[in-house]
């Protein structure tokens, strides 16, 4: 299945080499409207227009249902399922996987795990945590090493927020032993998820790799999961009474999702579905930035903020 080609990513959120990175070989090419469409999707998708991909995608979809092409089914129930989710509409990409996956499989197709890694992110993102680990684990039987590891972000994750430590530690595990050299992106999941397992027994060192995990961000412009790592960074640093630099943390974590979520924010949103994560996730909702902002207490949300000045 080709992919969008800067990425998925989750995200989430992933992450997958791309949606762009070609698996195998190229589907549908003598269909020339399938074709502009995907090429058309692709292009909105770089630009950070998410809507007209989504348009794209779902009229790439839908031809491939006219060809009964199953392959091409695959790549644009995929592709549009990850534009949802960039455009911040994990419920509609939670629906076309699945629509995605009842077309393939009336077509013949087995592998499944790059459907399983958007719809475990579709359900991370909508907060099914339960409904996501399952996913994400059997994403991670993926021969595809990319959708695996990224599925391993996306369970430890789902985990944390679930309670579930057995399948936290599972993900660390996958994480710690991905084989050299790591890109970035999977340096940072694998800090970020090690300071989850360990923000309990050791936080000072779950606390530094909270705070690795977001500088790796930061220098991939992955904002959305930047301002996540700071988050982790802030609860593990009040857990240890240091409240200071615990506000600090949240003020910066929930300052930039807040300006994330900003019209300022179209060019900067990726899905946790992707893997090489050149833009940043998608954009994450207000409310992250009001909880951080509440456990930060008296900031300045939005300081830059446009405002009417007096007559």
């Amino acid at each position: 299945m080709r992919r969008l080609a800067h990425m998925l990513v989750l995200t989430a959120p992933l992450l997958v080499a791309g949606c762009g990175a070609s698996q195998s070989k190229p589907t549908a090419q003598d269909d020339a409207a399938w074709d502009q469409a995907m090429m058309a999707g692709r292009d909105s998708f770089e630009l950070g227009r998410y809507t007209v991909a989504v348009s794209q995608y779902r009229k790439a979809a839908n031809l491939a249902i006219v060809r009964d092409d199953g392959a091409a089914v695959a790549e644009a129930g995929y592709d549009l399922a990850v534009s949802q989710l960039a455009a911040n509409a994990p419920d509609d990409a939670l629906k076309t996987t699945q629509a995605t996956r009842q077309a393939v499989q009336l077509r013949g197709a087995q592998d499944m795990s790059s459907l399983d890694l958007v719809e475990a992110a579709s359900h991370y993102r909508l907060g099914h945590y339960a409904q996501a680990i399952p996913l994400a684990q059997q994403a991670m039987r993926s021969a595809d090493t990319g959708v695996a590891a990224r599925a391993a972000l996306v369970l430890g994750l789902a985990a944390d927020a679930q309670g579930d430590q057995s399948a936290l530690q599972a993900a660390g595990a996958y994480l710690s032993v991905l084989k050299q050299p790591l890109s970035v992106a999977q340096q940072a999941d694998r800090a970020e998820i090690q300071a989850r397992v360990l923000r309990h027994s050791n936080p000072a060192l779950a606390e530094q790799q909270a705070e690795e995990a977001a500088n790796l961000r930061q220098g991939e412009a992955a904002y959305h999961d930047m301002a996540r790592a700071l988050a982790l960074a802030a609860r593990i640093a009040a857990s240890q009474g240091d409240q200071a630099k615990a506000h600090a943390l949240w003020a910066r974590a929930a300052q930039s999702a807040a300006a994330q979520s900003g019209s300022l924010n179209r060019m900067d949103a990726q899905t946790l579905v992707h893997g090489s994560l050149t833009k940043g996730n998608a954009t994450p909702p207000a409310d992250d930035a009001r909880a951080w902002a509440r456990s930060a207490g008296d900031i300045v949300l939005r300081p830059f903020a446009e405002t009417e000045s007096a007559p």
